[in-house]
């Protein structure tokens, strides 16, 4: 195969430029996750060498597959990120590629529309957010205001909301307050948590690995393992599925689990793709657990109807990003 498409990166013809980009793309997708072996060094030095020959609409639709392609290399995704808008919009908004680095620098030198797609990033550094603010439009700073996982100081954040619509900014306020409280409490002793009893082992008709199984061979879904062990009152075994698929440690679901509120559990259920009908079993069983009337699992259930995808996703995305940042401290 390495032969063959090494053969085919010499040809000179357009066609088979192309030819080669869609079928290399194709294999760097396949590899998605593979992102130190020599083929995937191969495939993106492959993607680098003809990318200025491509046509525009070849080079946006390489974006729009590779945008969350882990396995993509750095050079490639600041190609991608510094071509014209819509080739560029896709890796700005969701690559994980590009480094802080590359992302200041484009904030610090693009136009208003590549720092709209930049404010709409799962994360977003004090940094990164500091220049958004600093050369952004008023739809700039309200997009950085209203993303969750923008990391921004209570002052800054009360200066964009001030002019936005007041339910909105009402909104807004009160998630990030919420979310604030909840990535406070993912660094508190257990005992400083308010939070129920510990979730014990249950016996179930199916383990959370055979449960992951068949997931993985597409036999069954989260959704259906979620249901299915909420209500055989087996919420630890749901915590091992959720902790797997969020990709948070299973200590810190299992908290979010017993938490008298249920802004951290619903934020990773809404992340992971929970629907409704799920999550209402998971408040019943979490109801009992934590001897609270069933009225309040249907408050929790109408909140989670509020709760927007994004918003789940970009705080997940923020509490595994202080998680990683404290432990790298503590190492050091």
């Amino acid at each position: 195969m390495t032969e063959s498409l090494l053969q085919l990166a010499k040809d000179s013809s357009a066609d088979k430029k192309h030819e080669l980009a869609e079928h290399v793309t194709g294999l760097l997708v396949a590899r998605a996750s593979d992102t130190r072996s020599e083929e995937t060094s191969l495939l993106n030095n492959m993607l680098e060498g003809v990318y200025d020959s491509l046509e525009l609409e070849a080079r946006k639709t390489m974006s729009e597959r590779l945008c969350t392609v882990e396995a993509t290399s750095n050079k490639l995704a600041v190609a991608m990120a510094g071509d014209e808008l819509p080739i560029a919009q896709a890796v700005l908004e969701r690559s994980n590629s590009l480094r802080e680095e590359d992302l200041q620098n484009i904030a610090a030198t693009k136009d208003e529309a590549y720092l709209l797609a930049l404010a709409k990033r799962d994360h977003i550094s004090k940094d990164l957010g500091g220049i958004l603010v600093k050369r952004g439009s008023k739809k700039v700073k309200h997009a950085v205001a209203a993303n969750l996982g923008a990391e921004i100081t209570m002052p800054v954040f009360e200066t964009l909301v001030k002019d936005m619509p007041k339910q909105l900014g009402d909104r807004i306020r009160h998630l990030r307050k919420s979310n604030d409280e909840l990535l406070e409490d993912l660094f508190k002793d257990d005992g400083e948590i308010a939070a129920g009893k510990e979730l014990v082992k249950r016996p179930s008709k199916i383990s959370p690995k055979a449960w992951l199984m068949g997931i993985r061979l597409k036999k069954t879904n989260l959704n259906k393992a979620i249901y299915q062990l909420s209500i055989e009152h087996n919420l630890l075994d749901a915590v091992a599925l959720l902790s797997f698929f969020c990709g948070l440690d299973m200590k810190y679901v299992h908290n979010l689990m017993v938490r008298f509120d249920s802004t951290g559990i619903a934020t990773v259920c809404r992340a992971t793709g929970i629907g409704a009908k799920e999550f209402q079993a998971i408040c019943k069983e979490r109801c009992k657990h934590l001897k609270f009337p069933e009225s309040t699992g249907s408050k929790w259930l109408t909140n989670y109807h509020m709760l927007d995808e994004t918003d789940a996703r970009r705080l997940l995305s923020l509490m595994k990003m202080k998680l990683k940042a404290t432990k790298q401290e503590k190492a050091a």
